[in-house]
């Protein structure tokens, strides 16, 4: 206890170089709960954008549907479509269900025809949840004058037709019997979500009309909304135990190519990133230790002089860099939060990634490990750091010592 007393008291004896060394330190910390945070808010905003924009918390399908590669997927959809769905919304932990339905067909205007994939939806329902489709013009199904006839396409697929909300599109598609047959819609909005490929290919009606194009009652799957990730596994469980020909699956395993590589390369990038920063943080520390050290070396030639044994000189500065690292990243913390709180508190734009068109806005997400690793990290560096010049120093013979001061 004796020997704590004594370091913290030397920590504020020279106040300039425990105030340089411990704001090293704090920039240090500050430096890495910062970009911990933005790690964490980009894989978050990522995650959050997937399950907003696609594909809910997890989707519901016909058990090993998604394995088979059929001419006619809908021989497999779900029959008793509104039962199944008033089972699946009695499983603990779902919120919404949302029946869908996944569509090939031609969509034309004006003497241009393209290829598109479509999707059917109950509108209303769905936007409550899925909100981060942005609409550079007009509104979504459930706002359009007459949702029943109405259709929203990606901004691509729209340029692609020279259509803009009000214009009329036909529809052209198989129904479950080979035979062909088209709806005549009203485009209500024009969507953006920042994929190119989703945005040139992708259109969205109401669930009614496109059973209607498809001539099927049948329901192809159901998107979930369920009360976060964490009760997926239940949810699962509970879902396949209540409908044996049913299968659930999470939306990061169906988005394995997409979200699952993004996800790994992110986590290498960033890990690699992380390491250079611990060695740029570590060496600056060790650098304005090992100085403050040195100017240290009269103050402990004459400790040693006085007789103080060499384990007790170790001691006392070894707890004294212990004392500042840990000092010196609760500063970093406080630093960090102020900083996400006025200079970052409207977030970070980042720009589009490969097949974006939209930039993003992150968020830092600091979590309570983050918090631990500021505080440990550049604590350990600072010690670490200590060790080597404080062990030469005590070593060094006290005439020397006192040289050094003169």
């Amino acid at each position: 206890m004796m020997l704590f007393k004594i370091a913290w008291r030397n920590l504020f004896r020279n106040r300039r170089r425990t105030a340089a060394s411990l704001f090293t330190v704090a920039f240090g910390a500050a430096g890495i709960l910062i970009f911990q945070g933005f790690n964490e808010g980009i894989f978050k905003s990522y995650r959050e954008n997937t399950i907003r924009v696609r594909y809910g918390h997890g989707e519901v399908f016909p058990r090993g549907y998604l394995e088979k590669k059929s001419e006619e997927p809908w021989r497999d959809w779900f029959e008793n479509a509104e039962q199944l769905e008033a089972t699946i919304a009695k499983v603990p932990g779902v919120k919404t269900v949302f029946p869908r339905v996944t569509f090939y067909a031609f969509l034309t205007r004006g003497g241009i025809t393209l290829a598109g994939r479509g999707e059917g939806v109950i509108a209303e329902r769905e936007a409550k949840f899925f909100s981060s489709m942005n609409f550079v013009e007009g509104t979504d199904l459930a706002e359009a004058a007459d949702p029943a006839s109405a259709i929203i396409l990606g901004k691509g697929l729209a340029a692609s037709l020279n259509a803009k909300p009000g214009d009329s599109i036909t529809v052209l598609g198989q129904t479950v019997n080979g035979q062909m047959n088209g709806l005549e819609l009203t485009v209500s909005g024009i969507f953006h979500t920042g994929s190119n490929e989703f945005d040139s290919t992708f259109f969205r009606t109401q669930l009614g009309p496109a059973q209607a194009l498809l001539d099927t009652t049948r329901v192809e799957k159901f998107s979930l909304e369920t009360e976060g990730m964490e009760v997926w596994p239940q949810v699962d469980r509970a879902i396949e135990a209540a409908i044996p020909q049913a299968e659930a699956r999470s939306f990061d395993d169906l988005d394995k190519i997409y979200y699952g590589n993004a996800v790994n390369f992110l986590n290498s990038q960033f890990a690699f990133i992380r390491l250079i920063m611990l060695v740029i943080v570590g060496l600056g520390i060790f650098n304005t230790i090992a100085t403050g050290l040195i100017e240290r070396s009269g103050e402990i030639g004459a400790l040693r002089a006085n007789g103080e044994a060499r384990s007790r000189v170790f001691s006392i500065l070894f707890i004294e860099s212990a004392l500042l690292g840990l000092l010196g990243g609760a500063f970093g913390i406080v630093l960090a939060v102020v900083i996400q709180h006025t200079v970052l508190a409207r977030g970070v734009p980042l720009p589009p990634g490969p097949g974006i068109t939209r930039s993003f806005l992150i968020f830092l997400e600091i979590l309570p490990t983050h918090y631990l690793q500021a505080l440990v990290l550049p604590a350990l560096a600072t010690v670490i750091a200590s060790v080597v010049p404080i062990n030469r120093l005590v070593k060094t013979p006290i005439p020397a010592l006192l040289r050094q001061n003169l």
